[in-house]
């Protein structure tokens, strides 16, 4: 992943993805942001931090939860600023990226995934409206493996679906139905 270059977004652009320690689990984003490009490492900035505080309610510290999720995003690497914040990759960097992650998949054959955003749910669920998918938990045969999928929104804090306090009833419903596999 690290030396592809096939979307040309430039020097210093370059793949970001969580460490492999065995996973158990994996969290899949969007795509890295400026401050995860800076560290090198997935869900680093002001989203990630209300991330981990989401999975902080459901008894996980960053630390904890890093070691057995592997982290990672559909997009590997960061795909521009633009007026009103991170740039949604397009289609053609999407497809660049593709490839990857289905091998982390493949290697990763998580019993519980986390898709984090529109772009990764709908990866997994199809395209949906998020009221209908936050705070549910799916099985889907990923991989050739069932799998448990806990949806959750962009924790960005600009997002106004996430703000919206009918909205935030439903993450906590997510949170729990993710409390609830810790302990499974």
């Amino acid at each position: 992943m690290r030396s592809c270059h096939k979307c040309g977004l430039g020097p210093g652009i370059h793949a970001i993805f969580g460490r492999f320690d065995s996973p158990k689990w994996m969290l899949i984003g969007q795509a890295p942001g400026k401050q995860e490009m800076a560290l090198d490492k997935p869900f680093a900035g002001p989203a990630g931090k209300r991330l981990f505080r989401w999975l902080g309610q459901a008894g996980f510290n960053e630390e904890e939860f890093r070691s057995f999720c592997y982290l990672t995003a559909v997009m590997k690497c960061f795909p521009g600023s633009g007026t009103r914040g991170d740039l949604r990759p397009s289609r053609k960097q999407l497809e660049n990226c593709v490839r990857f992650l289905e091998q982390e998949l493949e290697i990763v054959r998580p019993g519980v995934l986390i898709p984090v955003g529109k772009l990764a749910i709908e990866r997994f669920l199809g395209k949906q409206k998020l009221i209908d998918v936050i705070g549910r938990r799916f099985v889907e045969n990923i991989q050739g493996r069932e799998t448990v999928v806990i949806p959750l929104p962009h924790p960005s804090g600009a997002s106004a679906w996430t703000n919206a306090a009918s909205n935030q009833r439903l993450i906590a419903r997510a949170i729990h139905l993710i409390r609830d596999l810790r302990s499974a």
